[in-house]
């Protein structure tokens, strides 16, 4: 942690000092309206009104995208995947500030802390584009942003907006409220969210324990003595509570998150054309108990956590010549996280589920880009990370055993400190073909470092298959990567399509032994593994208002060690949708659809596979009614025709008392939102 504060404290020499010196595959959405795509190969932007299933959270808005699957463990926590990869996968940004969960089990990821209503853009890289944020993010990366200089009225300074939602399965109410102040040289913004959501029932009427309650509230302070040059502190905090989930033995009655940023933006005219810098820390408190929001007459047991996050980046721009912008710079990244199991009825501690796990990550980067003749770009980068793993408390006695005794019990080793040299690249080239035709080719390495819980979990239950184990020893994963793509605006009908391959060197597997004293035990080991994938997505406008669009994503993922099936690989999934666009009205309907996945790690069912699944079709319908120019209503019928249907990728529902099936999606659910802007 010492090392990291010093490397941040660099970090806020170079912002100061910057002061004084005066620095495709892509989806963008932007949440506020619905601007058309900058860039051949980005997908078009999703208006309000496309957003047809009011999101519980992050995760879950964002697995109703292209390519975007999600994986459902509660009301809350729904696990975004793209490409086939998820967790620590995926580079998660919460307006630049990474946080990571409380949970071990991850009731809490990363996306689950987007209030959706406080952003004005989201942006979904899939695969490798970009060397800037971070190692890793070999499945992609999503950056949740907020733009509160643009939410200025020129006129008088004021803008906010204001929102109440209901719904009759699940959420019972959401009310938010988010408001800016601002001139030429500075603004402040503050924002709020209370929402309750209840219990939610299946399209058979089946009650799904999903309830929970959030409260967020945040404030954001600007300074912009020029036009280029701004300085911003932000903080929020998230207040989640009485969260159940059926797929897990615990529910979590309390969890707190805060989050603190500081940024410093600036152009110039020099060698050095602009500059961005930011720091930022995120601390998490986390309970997870079998007894205070569900019945229990056994043992009654509690984990408390921690998850403390602490990082910071600095990036420089260049011009190099008339034709190529060069980036360069470094982030840093130190998460500290500790867990301790309680058996409350006795009142001991039964073990350290994150014995003072740290990872600690210092990287430089540099990534160029070049504009090409006829309209072409190439960009090109390279990355060189320093990671350092240590689990501190490993060799302390909790219920009778050390963390150390139970990795050597699984694999013959115990914790030291770990130290890695990383190294990715990227080389990504664009083309118009011809005035309506643009196509990409781009072949990446990243190197994803295992995160605390594959590393050093330690979970010692009193019989091999209630045991789950981290590995101290396993090494990072290499993924070489190949992209294909092309896109079309031709006439009213516009369309993307994309290839991919993945050739992962080292993959983590969470696998369990199948031999010997610990058959049954969950464990981390490296095999090599495949990802192959396709997406298309196209839309045509049948007249000025009425659009009809859809897209399909496909995914294949193979160990190929040992010639098995990756568990919890979405099957074919997408979308057809038709909107229609008034002044006054719009209105539109959604078929959601997978096909069944019967290609399953069979070894894994009842761990983290739950079995074959079946296809499902759904529909939506939605619409929004102008009451005045700055006010509207929308509303709509997520699940039409009640529809009893799980997501493939999903928790295996532990409340079914020993049956395995998954944790089902809600039935019909009507909703309604009132949102008002000034």
């Amino acid at each position: 942690m010492q090392h990291t504060l010093s490397r941040l404290t660099l970090v806020s020499f170079f912002l100061i000092l910057s002061t004084v010196v005066v620095a495709e595959d892509t989806l963008v959405v932007d949440i506020k309206s619905s601007r058309k795509a900058v860039s051949p190969n980005e997908v078009q932007p999703l208006a309000p009104e496309r957003s047809a299933v009011l999101p519980a959270d992050g995760g879950d808005f964002l697995s109703q995208l292209n390519g975007v699957s999600g994986s459902r463990f509660g009301g809350r926590g729904i696990e975004p995947i793209i490409r086939g990869q998820s967790q620590t996968q995926l580079n998660v940004l919460l307006d630049g500030a990474y946080i990571h969960g409380g949970c071990p089990n991850r009731m809490d990821p990363p996306a689950s802390y987007a209030a959706l209503e406080t952003y004005e853009k989201v942006t979904v890289e899939k695969g490798v584009q970009s060397l800037q944020h971070g190692s890793g993010g070999s499945g992609g990366t999503v950056l949740f942003e907020r733009d509160t200089k643009s939410r200025i009225d020129p006129e008088d300074g004021w803008s906010g907006t204001v929102s109440a939602t209901a719904m009759d399965n699940g959420v019972k109410h959401d009310l938010s409220a988010d408001v800016t102040r601002g001139g030429e040289k500075g603004y402040a913004r503050v924002f709020a969210q209370d929402r309750d959501a209840d219990n939610y029932e299946d399209g058979d009427g089946n009650e799904v324990r999903a309830s929970y309650k959030h409260r967020q509230a945040g404030v954001v302070l600007g300074a912009t003595p020029t036009e280029n040059r701004l300085f911003e502190y932000s903080y929020e905090n998230n207040d989640f509570s009485d969260a159940l989930y059926p797929g897990a033995s615990m529910d979590s009655p309390t969890e707190k998150a805060d989050i603190h940023r500081l940024k410093y933006q600036d152009k110039f005219d020099g060698k050095v054309a602009g500059v961005a810098a930011e720091v930022y820390t995120s601390q998490v408190e986390h309970v997870m108990d079998n007894y205070s929001l569900r019945p229990n007459m056994g043992t009654k047991m509690s984990v408390p956590t921690t998850s403390d996050t602490t990082g910071g980046k600095l990036a420089l721009t260049s011009k190099v010549g008339d034709a190529t912008e060069v980036t360069y710079g470094f982030n840093v990244q130190n998460r500290e996280r500790n867990a301790t199991m309680k058996n409350v009825t006795t009142g001991m501690d039964t073990s350290l589920m994150w014995p003072g796990a740290t990872t600690d990550q210092t990287g430089v980067f540099a990534e160029a880009e070049m504009g090409l003749g006829n309209g072409g770009k190439l960009k090109y980068g390279l990355r060189v990370d320093q990671v350092k793993a240590s689990a501190s408390k490993a060799g302390v006695v909790t219920g009778g055993r050390t963390a150390n005794q139970n990795y050597t019990a699984l694999y013959g080793y115990g914790a030291t400190d770990k130290d890695e040299t990383n190294v990715g690249g990227l080389l990504r080239y664009e083309q118009p073909l011809d005035a309506d035709t643009t196509a990409f080719a781009g072949v990446s390495r990243s190197v994803r470092t295992a995160d605390e819980t594959e590393r050093y979990i330690n979970k010692w239950g009193m019989t091999a298959p209630d045991r789950w184990i981290g590995n101290p020893e396993i090494k990072p994963e290499k993924h070489n990567q190949l992209d294909l793509g092309i896109s079309q605006q031709k006439g009213k009908v516009r369309w993307t399509g994309t290839v991919f391959a993945d050739q992962v060197d080292d993959f983590i597997l969470r696998d369990k032994v199948t031999t010997g004293a610990q058959t049954g035990a969950q464990i981390y080991r490296n095999v090599d593994a495949e990802l192959l994938g396709a997406e298309i997505g196209a839309e045509t406008k049948l007249n000025n208002k009425l659009k009809l669009s859809g897209d399909v994503a496909y995914v294949k993922r193979t160990n190929a060690s040992d010639d098995r099936p990756i568990a919890q690989t979405p099957p074919v999934n997408g979308k057809l949708q038709l909107d229609y666009n008034g002044t006054k009205w719009a209105a539109g309907t959604r078929v959601r659809f997978a096909t069944g996945q019967d290609r399953i790690d069979t070894a894994m069912v009842g761990v983290t596979e739950v079995g074959e699944s079946a296809g499902y079709g759904v529909l939506d319908a939605y619409g929004r009614y102008n009451l005045s120019k700055s006010t509207k209503v929308r509303f709509g019928v997520d699940n039409l025709l009640d529809k009893t249907y799980a997501e493939h990728v999903s928790r295996r529902n532990l409340d079914l008392s020993g049956t395995i099936e998954r944790v089902n999606e809600p039935g019909r659910a009507a909703w309604l939102k009132l949102e008002t802007e000034f």
